[in-house]
C-alpha cells in the first residue's frame, strides 16, 4: 500500500464523522424547550430561506425627487437592518441594496419566518426617517402629531429655520423608556452628549416660559414648556404606549436614515407553502441521487461503488459546509446542491474512463491509477473553473440587478463544485489507492472489463503469444 493512503483514509474518516455529527445532530436551541443530546449540542442550524419558511419581502424604493448616492444607500441599508435585528425580532433577515437596469436604486428586506399581527405598522416603522430634532416655537404650544413648518418660527430663532438639536446630539446609552409616577404615562428619558449638554443648559436657562418642541420626521411628538434649566438631560413626553416608547427609542438609538423610502412592492410567503416546497426538494434530491448511484454502480462496478460512497460523503460535507458558513438555503439554492451532485460525479467518470484505458493496454492497478488520473485531471480542472466563473457572474448580477433567486443558485452551485474537487482528487483517488494490493485487478469484471483485460492477458497479447 502507498505512503500517506492511510493517513488519507483516517483524514476521511475523520471529515465524514464530523459532516455527520453537524448535519444530523440536534440542535437544541432550535427546539422550544430542547435539551442538548447526551448533553451535547451542535451549534450549527440550516437558515431557509423565505420560500421555504414563509415570511415577508418588501421592497423599499427612494422617495421621488431623491438621487441617493452609493454611501447613503448603504448606510441606509446598515440603518435598515439594525432596525430589523433589534425591532422586529427576525432570525437572519436579508437586507440589500439593488439597482436595477434602468439605474434605480432600491433595497429589499427579506423577512424569513415573520409572523406578527401588526405587520403593516412594523413595516411603515423602517420606512421613518427617524430625524429627531429640537425646536424653539416660543410662546406656542403644538399639537402632538401635526407637522411642524419651521418658517413659521424663524422669528422665535433669530431668522434660522434650522433645528436647536438633532438626534445626533443624544447619547444613545441615556435613551429609555420610564413611567410618570404621578401621570402614569410613559416618557422617554434623554441626555446630551459632548457641547450639546452645554448648549441645552444654557439655551434652557435662557428661555424658561418657552415652549421646546420635539419632532420626529417634523412630526411633531412633544411640546411642553420650559419650567427650569435643564442640565443636559430631559424626557420627551408624548402620551406614548409602552410599546410606541421602545420602538421609539430603537429608533434614536439607531439613527436617522439619510434617505426616505415608500413602499414599492410587499409580499407575503405563508410557511404551509415553504415546507410543501422543502419537502418536493428532498424527494427530487433523494431521486437524483439514488440514479446517479445506480448508473455508477452499474456501469463502473467496484470503482462505481467506491465512487457512490465518495458522493455520500461529498453530500455529507457540502450540507456541512452550508451550515457552518450559514449560506441561506431557498428552493433555487436546492436547485443548485441538486444539480451539483451530477457535476460531483462527472470528475469519477473521467478518471474511471482514463483508468479502465489504462488497464486495457496491460498497465498495472497503481500505475493506471496514476497515469489514468494525471490525464483527467486537466479536463476536471478546466470544466469546474468554467463552472465556477460562471457562478461568480451569476452572483454578481443577481446581488446588484436584485435576482435573489440566482444569488441562492450560484452560492450552492460554486461551493458544491468546489467540494467536489476535493473528494475526486482525494477522496477517490484514495479509495482506489486502497484496492491497489488486494489483487482484484485480476477480476476485470468488477471494473466492467471483458476477461481478456487483465494485465498478463495484455501483455501475452503484445507478446503474439495468444
Amino acid at each position: 500500500m502507498r505512503r500517506g493512503t492511510l493517513a488519507l483514509l483516517f483524514l476521511i474518516i475523520l471529515l465524514a464523522a464530523g459532516a455527520a455529527f453537524t448535519v444530523f445532530w440536534p440542535n437544541a436551541t432550535s427546539q422550544k424547550g430542547g435539551k442538548p443530546l447526551y448533553g451535547i449540542n451542535n451549534p450549527f442550524t440550516f437558515h431557509e430561506g423565505l420560500d421555504l419558511q414563509g415570511g415577508v419581502r418588501v421592497l423599499l424604493n427612494p422617495k421621488p425627487g431623491q438621487n441617493p448616492t452609493d454611501d447613503e444607500m448603504a448606510t441606509a441599508r446598515n440603518l435598515i437592518e439594525q432596525r430589523v435585528n433589534k425591532g422586529l425580532g427576525v432570525n437572519e433577515p436579508v437586507v440589500r441594496t439593488q439597482t436595477t437596469l434602468d439605474g434605480q436604486k432600491s433595497i429589499v428586506v427579506e423577512l424569513p419566518g415573520y409572523n406578527s399581527g401588526n405587520q403593516q405598522a412594523d413595516v411603515e416603522s423602517l420606512l421613518r426617517t427617524g430625524q429627531l430634532e429640537i425646536w424653539n416655537t416660543g410662546t406656542t404650544p403644538l399639537q402632538n402629531g401635526a407637522t411642524l413648518n419651521p418658517s413659521d418660527f424663524a422669528a422665535d430663532n433669530n431668522g434660522s429655520i434650522k433645528p436647536l438639536f438633532t438626534g445626533n446630539d443624544l447619547d444613545p446609552n441615556s435613551l429609555g423608556v420610564q413611567q410618570n409616577s404621578q401621570t402614569s404615562q410613559y416618557v422617554i428619558a434623554f441626555g446630551m452628549r459632548g457641547d450639546a449638554v452645554g448648549r441645552l443648559s444654557t439655551y434652557t436657562s435662557q428661555n424658561v416660559g418657552k415652549y421646546m418642541t420635539i419632532t420626529l420626521d417634523k412630526k411633531v411628538i412633544s411640546s411642553a414648556v420650559i419650567n427650569s434649566q435643564l442640565p443636559g438631560n430631559g424626557v420627551i413626553e408624548g402620551n406614548f404606549t409602552v410599546d410606541d416608547a421602545n420602538q421609539l427609542v430603537q429608533l434614536l438609538k439607531i439613527g436617522a436614515l439619510p434617505i426616505s423610502f415608500d413602499i414599492g412592492s410587499e409580499s407575503t410567503v405563508g410557511a404551509t407553502l415553504g415546507q410543501d416546497s422543502i419537502t418536493k426538494s428532498l424527494i427530487a434530491g433523494a431521486i437524483g441521487l439514488g440514479i446517479v448511484m445506480l448508473f455508477m454502480l452499474l456501469y463502473y462496478r467496484l470503482p462505481g461503488f467506491l465512487a457512490d460512497v465518495a458522493l455520500i460523503l461529498y453530500s455529507l460535507l457540502t450540507l456541512a459546509v452550508f451550515k457552518m458558513i450559514g449560506v441561506t438555503m431557498s428552493l433555487a439554492g436546492i436547485a443548485g446542491f441538486v444539480l451539483s451532485i451530477g457535476m460531483a460525479v462527472d470528475a469519477n467518470v473521467l478518471i474511471f474512463e482514463r483508468v479502465k484505458e489504462e488497464l486495457r493496454e496491460g498497465r498495472l492497478l497503481a500505475s493506471a491509477i496514476d497515469i489514468g488520473w494525471k490525464r483527467a485531471w486537466p479536463s476536471i480542472r478546466d470544466s469546474n473553473i468554467s463552472t465556477m466563473i460562471t457562478c461568480a457572474v451569476l452572483y454578481i448580477f443577481g446581488t446588484n440587478f436584485g435576482a435573489t433567486i440566482i444569488v441562492g443558485f450560484a452560492t450552492t452551485l460554486f461551493l458544491g463544485v468546489v467540494i467536489s474537487m476535493f473528494t475526486a482528487i482525494t477522496v477517490t483517488r484514495t479509495f482506489l489507492n486502497l484496492l491497489v494490493p488486494t489483487g482484484v485487478v485480476n477480476h476485470p469484471a468488477l471494473f466492467g472489463l471483458p476477461g481478456n483485460a487483465t494485465p498478463k492477458a495484455a501483455l501475452a497479447r503484445r507478446n503474439g503469444t495468444v
